[in-house]
Order: structure tokens, then C-alpha cells, then sequence
């Protein structure tokens, strides 16, 4: 072209298919950064919350051991998951739930279904609410002895008899 003057090698300037595939991997990188960050973030919300519900699982199980030793809160085998579940865990969050998942006696030689023998293995579990990827599940387990504040009124009379 008359008037115009010819582009030197260094001025060729980036053609289209250059440019596309330039910008193709620069989308595909921060995809992969940003998708990195929201896992992260996600992780880090189910740390938080195995976390808080450990704490709460302690919380629980010293609520239960509470209610036996101060308020003679200790329950027969039969009534055993129904009362300890209902003990009250102090400052709960909301979409957290407490159950008491089992309960078993010591029976000399081992752990077995409960009976009256006044110690007791119970299973403590604090729940988050939420769908399936985000829900946390804490259990604890707790060994409970029937309270012995009596005294025996006969030499070798059991003084924990009710």
C-alpha cells in the first residue's frame, strides 16, 4: 500500500488464535483458584461446626453427670436414654441437636445390655442440622455410677441401697 509504512518484525502484533488461547488458560486458572477458595471456605465451616460440636458433646455429657451428682438425676435402665437425653445443655446453638444414642451396664467383665447394677456407659451425640455434605455428628462417651451418699445403718448392709 503506497503511504503506509511496512511493520517491522517487531510490531507483527498477536493474531486471534493466540489471543483465544491466552484467554482460555487464564479462565481455566482462575476457575481452579476460585473453586480452591470455595473449598476452603467449606472446609473450613465443617471444621468449625466438628468442632462446636465436640465442645457441646462435653458440654452435655458434664450436664448429664450434673443432673445425677447434684440433683439425684440417676435413671434406671429402663428410663435411662428418655432422662438423660432431656438434661438441658446450657447456651445450645440453634441447629444443633443432643441425644443419648446408648446406654449399657458394666457387667464384671465387660460392657453388656443395661441392668441394675448402678454403672452405666452412655453415648452422648450432638448433631448439626443441614443436608447430608454439611452435617457434623460428635458422640462422647460417658461412664456414670449410681450416687453413694447413704450409709449403712447394719455392719455390711449396702449403703447405696434406695
Amino acid at each position: 500500500m503506497p503511504g503506509t509504512p511496512a511493520a517491522s518484525a517487531g510490531e507483527r502484533g498477536e493474531s486471534l488464535i493466540e489471543l483465544i488461547v491466552t484467554v482460555a488458560i487464564l479462565g481455566i486458572a482462575g476457575v481452579s483458584v476460585v473453586a480452591g477458595m470455595l473449598l476452603g471456605v467449606k472446609t473450613s465451616d465443617l471444621g468449625r461446626k466438628q468442632a462446636t460440636g465436640g465442645a457441646y458433646a462435653r458440654s452435655f455429657a458434664e450436664a448429664i453427670q450434673n443432673s445425677v451428682d447434684d440433683a439425684g438425676g440417676y435413671a434406671g435402665c429402663g428410663t435411662a436414654a428418655a432422662t438423660y437425653g432431656a438434661v438441658a445443655v446450657p447456651d445450645l446453638p440453634a441447629g444443633y441437636s443432643t441425644s443419648v444414642v446408648d446406654v449399657k451396664s458394666w457387667t464384671g467383665s465387660g460392657w453388656g445390655p443395661c441392668d441394675a447394677t448402678g454403672t452405666q456407659r452412655i453415648t452422648v451425640d450432638v448433631r448439626t442440622s443441614g443436608d447430608v455434605s454439611h452435617v457434623t455428628d460428635e458422640t462422647l462417651v460417658v461412664v456414670l455410677r449410681r450416687p453413694c451418699n447413704g450409709s449403712a445403718a447394719v455392719a455390711g448392709a449396702d449403703p447405696c441401697a434406695p
